[in-house]
């Protein structure tokens, strides 16, 4: 568990943009020109589906995790797990890593540069927080809020990739409705800097996302994950997770900086290591 400086805004500003773009987005999107190809070869569907809405990890069908494998979600098979094809480097590289909460983790000795230097964590390792995302659709760009961070991908519904595109951590994303039902997020242009999940797994510059967002019912969200990075991995794979819509009526922004982790491993966290007697308690939070 790691202290935040949580500065609080409340989710009326996001109903209030999403009551304002969503009727528009639904409406008056119109559907690609004939022959118009998006990434992947994929047409672009002039159904858009709703996937507004507060979510947050649905805790009966796999909660928050600690990997992105599919095989081995709470990460008890580290550099073993059955659906992930190390290279030799990359295996090696996942097993040098320590990990701040998965199991065989150590806060006190982690080498995860996002709780060590507050770095973007990057697709993938966003969902590992237990903090909420919001998707907010426009007719030329999908927005996805993490209420951890606070951090903001664009996901833009009117062009492709770059050819050249400059290398960061949260890459370029392209997007495009699929089947009437599902968000398509294609992303590259990664700076390689990132952990995929909170057990290690690296990547490199090669990476290559495709994310799939499915609203199953009304509560309810599936989002699939292909990774594809040839410079970490033989192969590709997959994975899933799901969501459910929270309704706590709250969205909090966390924010995360270095004197904020130190100051928290002095009071807290060296404290907790050597005489939890000593660990002062949380105060209240304000009520507003």
């Amino acid at each position: 568990m790691r202290m935040k400086m949580r500065t609080r805004f409340t989710l009326s500003v996001i109903a209030w943009m999403a009551a304002a773009f969503l009727p528009a987005v639904l409406h008056a999107q119109a559907p690609a020109a004939p022959g118009t190809v998006m990434a992947q070869g994929q047409m672009k569907s002039a159904k858009i589906p709703d996937l507004s809405g507060d979510w947050v990890a649905d805790p009966k069908r796999g909660g928050i995790g600690q990997s992105l494998s599919a095989a081995d979600p709470g990460g008890h098979m580290k550099g073993k797990e059955p659906d992930i094809a190390y290279q030799p480097w990359s295996l090696e590289k996942t097993m040098s890593e320590v990990s701040s909460t998965a199991p065989g983790g150590d806060y006190a000795k982690t080498t995860d540069p996002q709780v060590k230097f507050c770095d973007p964590p990057g697709v993938g390792k966003i969902l590992m927080w237990p903090a909420k995302s919001y998707i907010l659709q426009t007719p030329n760009i999908v927005y996805i809020l993490y209420e951890f961070g606070p951090f903001w991908r664009p996901v833009f519904m009117n062009r492709k990739h770059p050819d050249d595109a400059d290398s960061t951590w949260w890459g370029d994303s392209v997007g495009w409705y699929e089947n009437g039902d599902t968000l398509v997020v294609d992303t590259n242009g990664f700076n390689g800097k990132t952990w995929l999940d909170q057990m290690g797994h690296p990547t490199t510059e090669k990476l290559h996302t495709v994310e799939r967002y499915k609203r199953i019912d009304a509560d309810s969200m599936e989002l699939e994950i292909t990774i594809d990075d040839p410079g970490a991995y033989t192969k590709p794979w997959t994975t899933h997770r799901y969501y459910k819509i929270s309704t706590t009526g709250s969205f909090y922004a966390w924010v995360c900086t270095i004197q904020d982790e130190q100051h928290f491993y002095e009071n807290l966290g060296a404290p907790a290591f050597t005489d939890p007697t000593k660990v002062p308690k949380p105060a209240s939070p304000t009520t507003h």
